[in-house]
């Protein structure tokens, strides 16, 4: 159990030539500098004894080379890492007490599960009777206690992925790191294997730092979330603040299924200090508390991009109009792909109460529908940040 704080933290990967130097500066999804290739800049993150952080992002963005970092597998270019106060920039991986799930099981073949789990507690000449005893607590707490005299060849993907994480557990680590550990698992085991990992934080009750591209482990698993892009930490908070209040434009079209749609629209101030949206012939009257926040954030009429979820719409009535593109039919819920407003948007819709929704939203079917004023979420044309809640500088 430990604090792990990251103060400044930046990963450059050094040119190996000048040729390589001019190759890659003509990539327009690298941030190239003089020294070479930015994949981490200027993190700041304090992890909080016993918390559950996840890392997530698109390919690329710096997720898991920060984890690396942490681990001691990548260096670190400046900045400070610190472990229960201790700065470890230097200090081996096997000396920072910090244990690593991989994507990869990286399971000893030839050996049986008590023998994976064990091999790290043998090699730190832990005494049979305490390795004995960490491997089968561990064996129960991940439910494998029947495997532990087979080989990996012999088990279920997910049944692997416990026993990498059970070599984990009997080490007592510090830190939990996590890289993305369920991808190789088919949906089903994914989110068993999910609910698994939450009991065992509770169980085990220490710090974990996980990495992730899937939005849903991230929402599901973390206490707080940092979505990163292009080696920045776009927003850190919790699964309920990145839902609602949306840094900018990247968050809120990366949080939430289906994802979040857009509008071109104008924000208008009146002179009695409210304020109004509109978008389109519709006009959106906002609420007083939004309008207050707007005020106090000095925000002018401008130019915005309107955000709404797709849970967030009503069909059947409203001002607003839209030709149906394509359904998709959930159960419960269908999804309807709307051509509206010069743009397409995604609309959920409950079909409980409905008795034939194929039918109701058949291809090219017109309906009218209306935005939820408390749910929209205003962005600047030009920043694309929220301007009712801005990033802290």
């Amino acid at each position: 159990m430990a604090e792990v704080i990251l103060k400044n933290i930046k990963k450059i990967y050094p040119f190996g030539d000048r040729k390589e130097k001019k190759e890659l500066a003509g990539r327009t999804n690298l941030t190239v500098t003089e020294e070479g290739v930015l994949s981490v800049h200027d993190l700041n993150l304090t992890i909080k004894d016993k918390e559950f952080i996840v890392l997530v992002g698109p390919s690329g963005c710096g997720k898991s080379t920060t984890l690396n970092m942490i681990a001691g597998l990548e260096d670190i270019t400046s900045g400070d890492l610190l472990i229960d106060g201790q700065r470890v920039n230097d200090v081996e991986p096997q000396d920072r007490d910090i244990a690593m799930v991989f994507q990869s099981y990286a399971l000893y073949p030839h050996m049986s599960v008590y023998d994976n789990m064990s091999f790290a507690l043998k090699l730190k000449h832990v005494p049979k009777e305490e390795i004995d005893r960490r491997v089968k607590e561990a064996a129960e707490i991940l439910d494998i206690s029947e495997y532990l005299n087979r080989k990996p060849k012999a088990l279920s993907g997910g049944q692997r992925q416990r026993v990498a994480i059970g070599r984990a557990i009997v080490r007592n680590p510090k830190v939990f790191l996590m890289d993305e550990p369920l991808s190789n698992l088919d949906t089903k085991l994914r989110n068993q294997m999910r609910a698994e990992i939450i009991k065992l934080r509770h169980r085990i009750n220490t710090t974990f730092v996980y990495v992730t591209h899937d939005q849903t482990e991230a929402m599901t698993l973390g206490d707080r979330i940092v979505i990163m892009k292009d080696g920045l930490a776009q927003q850190i908070g919790t699964p309920q603040e990145l839902y609602g209040r949306p840094a900018n434009l990247f968050v809120a079209g990366f949080i939430g299924v289906p994802q979040m749609n857009f509008f071109d629209a104008d924000l208008i101030k009146e002179e009695n200090g409210s304020w109004y949206v509109k978008l389109g012939d519709s006009r959106i009257d906002l609420p007083a508390d939004r309008c207050e926040r707007l005020a106090a954030n000095n925000v002018s009429s401008q130019r915005i991009t309107l955000g709404i979820r797709p849970e967030h719409i009503r069909v059947g009535e409203g001002n607003l109009s839209g030709t149906v593109d394509v359904s998709e039919m959930l159960g419960g819920a269908i999804h309807v792909h709307l051509k509206t407003l010069g743009s397409s948007a995604i609309v959920v819709v409950q079909t409980l109460d409905i008795e034939d929704p194929r039918k109701l939203f058949a291809d090219g079917a017109e309906i009218r529908y209306e935005i939820m004023p408390r749910h929209i979420h205003l962005f600047g044309k030009d920043s694309g940040e929220n301007l009712e809640f801005p990033p802290v500088r």
